[in-house]
């Protein structure tokens, strides 16, 4: 019972914070969320095409019998129009004990999120698709979800270092699906 009490209250007391809000307070938080889903516009400067290139390195893990393996790729990418990204990819993995090797040349599309919150102004969801070269000599396709940020090392408008986080799950035709996680270094034009 005193537990019931007690979450009733806390829960109680929670939302009479919330209701107690002066008006400004209340638009500052919905400003704080509209600025994550930032609205749609033209490019008008170098600095808001966003035009980086990178280095992935991380963990590959298939489905199925194959054991994770380190991956590693290079992209490249830009936003052509805010807060949309296109850009391409090329990483490749070796598939633990099957020796398989994996090279996928992957385009991308993602959505920037922007606004004021750490972390979140700096990620992106987005999908990626291509062809997968296994051994070199079958081609597959692939397709899947990725998401990720990436922090900017110096706070500057162009010509910087990011460090970030990238996972992606790619759907292949053939050989076995997989999920990849790695850290991102970028730098930016």
């Amino acid at each position: 019972m005193f537990k019931t009490l007690l979450t009733l209250t806390i829960m109680a007391s929670s939302l009479t914070a919330f209701a107690q809000m002066s008006e400004s307070e209340k638009r500052n938080v919905e400003s704080r969320l509209e600025g994550t889903l930032p609205e749609p516009k033209e490019v008008e400067n170098k600095s808001e095409y966003k035009i980086h290139m990178g280095l992935t390195a991380g963990v590959n893990s298939p489905n199925g019998d194959a054991e994770s393996s380190p991956e590693f790729g290079i992209n490249v990418g830009f936003q052509p129009y805010i807060p949309f990204g296109l850009g391409a990819e090329v990483i490749t993995a070796e598939l633990g004990d099957s020796n398989v090797q994996r090279t996928s040349v992957l385009a991308r599309g993602s959505y920037n999120f922007g606004g004021d919150i750490p972390v979140l102004r700096s990620s992106f969801v987005g999908v990626a698709t291509g062809p997968m070269f296994v051994d070199g000599n079958n081609v597959e396709w692939s397709v899947g979800p990725l998401a990720g940020f990436d922090i900017p090392l110096q706070n500057k408008a162009s010509d910087f270092l990011s460090l970030g986080l990238q996972a992606k799950y790619l759907w292949t035709t053939g050989t076995q699906d997989s999920f990849s996680a790695g850290l991102a270094l970028k730098y930016w034009y």
